[in-house]
């Protein structure tokens, strides 16, 4: 176990790290420091636990312990993993993690003076990112997934100009229970089909759906299909979510990608629709949105 100990008086004196519009952390304080080490200061978070007992606190401690101890097995510079635990007053009380220069990709999903094209090479990023997951569960730890896979724990790393994944602390790893999940709530689309995504009713206050590759491919399917629906496409009742995707297919989007994203409402296994996002131009996207679609039924 790594721990950095800190006290009140340094805590006081960090600068709050203030959410761009559209995130919401319900966890826990984001605060901005410099760590000293032998040769140089280097920028890290410290995020401060809202929760510091019972069985959340738990599961959260256990989680980050799994991270903490197996950071170099994952292997994975994309994933922005906890590196210490933060001791305050012989308590542990949050964590320490790497400080990225970012931009959120909710942000940039919403700004309209990013193109269409950087936009689904992002999201092809994060495809990527998903299938390298694949290979540490193959090789590594048969259960880490996402979990919490949605537009805000996704960031563009100003410095490398590459995407990178926070919220790592609500990940499923090494046998924890599962933490809230945005797109995987009582309220989904998918909560009637605990044959292919397992509810989990152990807790209260703690994850729905059990996370694993179906899960986490359901949520990134959500994003792609919030991103050309303009709008959150789980609002839609699975009848009309087919109708959806019938117009998706008379406004030319190919029926193999269309197939693919039919799967998140049927019993197979979902597939990672990253190698169907070069089908999406400028014409498809325009007319994918809500809006249009409506005018059209």
């Amino acid at each position: 176990m790594q721990i950095i100990e800190l006290n009140r008086r340094t805590i006081r004196k960090m600068k709050k790290i203030e959410l761009e519009a559209g995130n919401i952390n319900t966890e826990g304080n984001l605060y901005l420091f410099e760590e000293k080490n032998k040769w140089h200061k280097e920028k890290k978070v410290y995020k401060e636990l809202f929760h510091d007992i019972g069985h959340i606190f738990s599961n959260k401690l256990f989680t980050l312990n799994e991270l903490i101890d197996n950071r170099e097995l994952i292997g994975m510079e994309e994933l922005v993993i906890p590196e210490k635990l933060a001791v305050v007053d012989n308590k542990v009380e949050g964590f320490v993690m790497p400080y990225i220069h970012n931009i959120s990709f909710y942000s940039i999903l919403n700004d309209q003076n990013i193109s269409n094209h950087d936009k689904i090479r992002f999201f092809k990023e994060i495809s990527e990112i998903i299938k390298r997951m694949d290979n540490v569960r193959k090789n590594v730890i048969p259960d880490f997934y996402l979990n919490d896979l949605h537009e805000g724990n996704f960031i563009y790393n100003i410095n490398t100009k590459r995407i990178n994944v926070v919220d790592m602390d609500s990940c499923k790893i090494n046998g924890n229970k599962p933490f809230v999940s945005k797109y995987l709530t009582p309220l989904s689309p998918i909560v009637d089909m605990p044959g292919k995504y397992a509810v989990h009713d152990e807790e209260a206050n703690l994850g729905y759906i059990i996370p694993d590759r179906n899960s986490d491919l359901y949520c990134f399917a959500v994003m792609v299909l919030n991103y050309l629906y303009k709008d959150r496409i789980t609002r839609l009742s699975k009848e009309a979510y087919y109708l959806y995707l019938e117009y998706l297919i008379s406004i030319g989007l190919p029926m193999d990608f269309v197939s693919s994203l039919a799967r998140i409402y049927e019993y197979k296994d979902n597939e990672n629709i990253g190698d169907y996002l070069y089908l999406l131009n400028d014409q498809i996207v325009n007319k994918a949105r809500k809006d249009v679609f409506l005018k059209k039924k």
